[in-house]
This record gives C-alpha cells, sequence and structure tokens, in this order.
C-alpha cells in the first residue's frame, strides 16, 4: 500500500512508506503493524490509485497527477495528454521494430519451405512464398506500425 505523509491538505512527502516513519523517527518505538488511525497521529495516510487508463499509445499519455484530499481520502488520479511530436516518433520506432521483430520470427519457422528438398507439392511452394513475401511488404500497409494486419498461414497440406 502506498502513503502519503501530510499536515492538514498539504503534502509534504508523496510516495511515502511506515518503513521510512520508522527511519524519519528512530528515538520512537512504533508497534509492528500500525493500523490507520495510529498512522494518522503522525499524519501518515494510505492513497488510493486509481487504475492506470488505456490510452492510445501512438498519440497520448497517462501521468499520475499529485495527490489530492478528496471527500477525507488521499487519492491519486490519472491525467491523460497528447504526447510530444518526440514521444509519438520514438513510440512508432519502437512499434515498428516489435512488429518486424514478430514478422522475422514468422520467416525464419518458415525458411524450410523454401528449400530445394521441401516436401510440398510446387503449388504449396508457391502459397509459402506468396505467405512469406505478405510477410515482408507488412511495413508497407496503410497504419504501419500500428495496424498491422498479418497474413493467414497457409495450411500445410502437401
Amino acid at each position: 500500500m502506498n502513503y502519503i505523509l501530510a499536515t492538514g491538505s498539504s503534502v509534504i512527502e508523496y510516495p511515502y512508506s511506515i518503513e521510512k516513519l520508522r527511519s524519519d523517527n528512530p528515538e520512537t518505538s512504533f508497534p509492528v503493524v500500525m493500523n490507520d488511525s495510529e498512522l494518522c497521529e503522525w499524519g501518515v495516510y494510505p492513497v488510493t490509485e486509481e487504475a492506470a487508463p488505456t490510452v492510445n499509445e501512438a498519440t497520448e499519455q497517462a501521468e499520475q497527477a499529485a495527490p489530492a484530499l478528496i471527500h477525507d481520502s488521499w487519492m491519486v488520479k490519472w491525467v491523460i495528454s497528447e504526447a510530444s511530436a518526440e514521444q509519438k516518433v520514438i513510440r512508432a520506432e519502437r512499434q515498428a521494430l516489435e512488429v518486424r521483430r514478430i514478422r522475422n520470427i514468422k520467416l525464419i519457422n518458415t525458411d524450410y519451405t523454401q528449400l530445394s528438398d521441401f516436401l510440398g507439392s510446387e503449388i504449396k511452394r508457391l502459397e509459402w512464398a506468396e505467405y512469406r513475401q505478405n510477410l515482408r511488404d507488412i511495413p508497407q500497409q496503410d497504419g504501419f506500425p500500428w495496424s498491422v494486419n498479418y497474413p493467414i498461414f497457409p495450411l500445410i497440406l502437401i
């Protein structure tokens, strides 16, 4: 659980912990387990953190807001804002690398279909060649790297 050290509605330190309370007060003997009312006497309060929101990774970012006293309880909410141009570029590059990594694994796992000792028919070899070309063409898809349609894996019938 997260805690806050506060006086009234003013934040002194966040995040805070019971361990930090003990180290900040070395001359005080605290119970092994402290309840909320005991912590309150020291200005330490539990903090409820709102669940992280779902954001569009390509264009948005979510950051935790400063703790706020709402109806006698400390809460930490999220603020959603537009990602900076630099963040958008970095995220798109990271996503493109991940899509290419997955694509490359799919290519490696089907290399055998293009070898001379492949046991499938020539029609099957051509189906696999088309599948592999579609994998290579993924970076040219509209919406890449955020919207990717992987080709359908051919049936393995000979």
